[in-house]
């Protein structure tokens, strides 16, 4: 790259967010790898349908190991090494935030202004230099976090963690808080022991598929794993008085406003102050697979989001609607894993139910902002029955040798769904064991509209 290529490559900063197993690193790594691997001359393309594929304007894209020297960088070559061995498997999550840059070279076409003026100035090639930072869903739902006070916020903990299924995974943590009233002078150790506690019970929760759960530190740490930061958990008895000098309640409510200015705020504004474009990652079929309580408690997950979807400066979520991103896609993944007759139904759910949460109306009324039913690595084949012709899957589940052809269950038409009417059901698929995708790239559903949504305008 010359030096004036490089002076007028343009930049995009690209957020990838999910909350746990939406596939936010299976799909960071199909973006990349598909847009290193094009090649036009094949008989079949990953990114047939991205526009300056179809063309002929990409020219190629490198990956660029020096854009980050103080950030982890987003682990691509393993990811797709465990996805394309001789024993492929779904990688292993990205646990903290890690960026990665690809520098994506193309033809111009002549149109805007900045392509106009390189054009006139014998530049007919440019540069679009995308780094994508990805970071745990988890943290998006600290955002709430912001508005609240330490006390409001342990009311609302505690009510939660005596409900439904959280009752019988809270109890340890719940006995062992009840065992010292708030007004207790402060002891470290204590306090220490009380978060370690809560931790397990907001893990326990994660594992029955939970995902409202704050805050979300407690269970992907990263850098702060360890920190004085984390020891403090919700506190039964905290009333909305001043608390003395030395108690537990002063400590934990220290902490609570610590972890609000030094760990959520100082993380979005560090990370987050020059995004562009954003990506949300949505596993609705999974959260339907474990039933109404787990589907309802995502939603709330979205919902407590969503509320900061406020117009202003001052909003917790303002970077995201705010003048430097643009554009916002949420993502509902694993189309694959449904029937091809499905897979706009699942569009739709997830439209719906954003709409439905959405209770500012944010994103009616916002542009740039929509909805796809996407595969990043497609895992099955559209078939269909010998008797009777209905549309099924054929797959490879876990443990299995072969495919096995598998009809999985109905998409709700609507929200909430009508959880007496259908049994929704939908299989684990693992990844094929298919050489051609290390060099040819991963066969997916609607990833090149996705390309065209996220950075079509800007490789022009």
């Amino acid at each position: 790259m010359t030096i004036l290529d490089d002076l007028l490559a343009r930049r995009l900063y690209l957020g990838v967010t999910g909350l746990s197993r939406a596939g936010k690193t299976v799909f960071i790594t199909s973006l990349i790898h598909n847009l290193l691997r094009a090649d036009a001359a094949a008989s079949v393309c990953p990114l047939r349908n991205f526009d300056p594929f179809d063309d002929g304007r990409l020219i190629g894209a490198v990956l660029r190991h020096d854009a980050n020297a103080t950030i982890p960088e987003f682990p691509y070559a393993q990811a797709v090494k465990t996805l394309t061995g001789e024993d492929p498997r779904w990688p292993e999550p990205t646990r903290g935030i890690s960026r990665i840059r690809v520098d994506i070279r193309y033809r111009r076409t002549g149109e805007g202004l900045t392509s106009a003026a390189a054009t006139r100035l014998g530049l007919t090639e440019g540069v679009l230099q995308l780094e994508i930072v990805d970071y745990p869903g988890e943290w998006l739902v600290d955002l709430p976090m912001l508005s609240q006070t330490f006390e409001t916020w342990s009311e609302a903990m505690l009510k939660q963690a005596r409900e439904g299924s959280r009752a019988a995974l809270s109890g340890d943590w719940l006995a062992f808080m009840e065992g010292r009233a708030s007004d207790s002078a402060h002891d470290e150790e204590w306090a220490e022991q009380a978060a370690t506690l809560y931790a397990d019970y907001l893990h326990a929760c994660a594992d029955k598929g939970l995902r409202f759960l704050q805050p979300g530190r407690f269970l992907n740490p990263a850098d702060l794993r360890g920190a004085a930061v984390l020891r403090f958990c919700p506190m039964p008895g905290a009333s909305g008085t001043t608390p003395a000098a030395g108690t537990l309640h002063e400590a934990f409510r220290t902490k609570f406003r610590d972890y609000q200015e030094k760990v959520v705020r100082t993380f979005y504004s560090r990370h987050f102050a020059g995004l562009d474009r954003q990506i949300v990652l949505v596993d609705a079929l999974t959260a339907l697979n474990e039933g109404p309580e787990v589907f309802a408690d995502m939603s709330t997950a979205l919902s407590s989001v969503l509320h900061s979807f406020r117009h202003g400066s001052n909003t917790p979520l303002s970077w995201l609607t705010g003048r430097r991103i643009s554009k916002v896609l949420f993502a509902a993944t694993k189309a694959d894993h449904v029937i091809r007759g499905d897979r706009l139904h699942l569009e739709n759910l997830t439209r719906r139910m954003l709409h439905v949460l959405d209770e500012t109306n944010a994103i009616k009324v916002a542009a740039g902002i929509d909805v796809a039913a996407i595969a990043a690595i497609r895992c099955t084949e559209d078939t269909r029955r010998a008797d009777n012709g209905r549309e099924i899957l054929l797959g490879r589940r876990p443990g299995d040798d072969a495919d096995t052809p598998l009809e999985p269950g109905a998409i709700p038409l609507d929200f909430p769904p009508d959880w007496d009417a259908f049994r929704y059901r939908y299989w684990d698929f693992q990844p094929h064991p298919d050489s051609s995708w290390r060099h040819g790239g991963f066969p997916n559903i609607r990833m090149p509209e996705v390309l065209n949504y996220l950075i079509g305008e800007d490789m022009r």
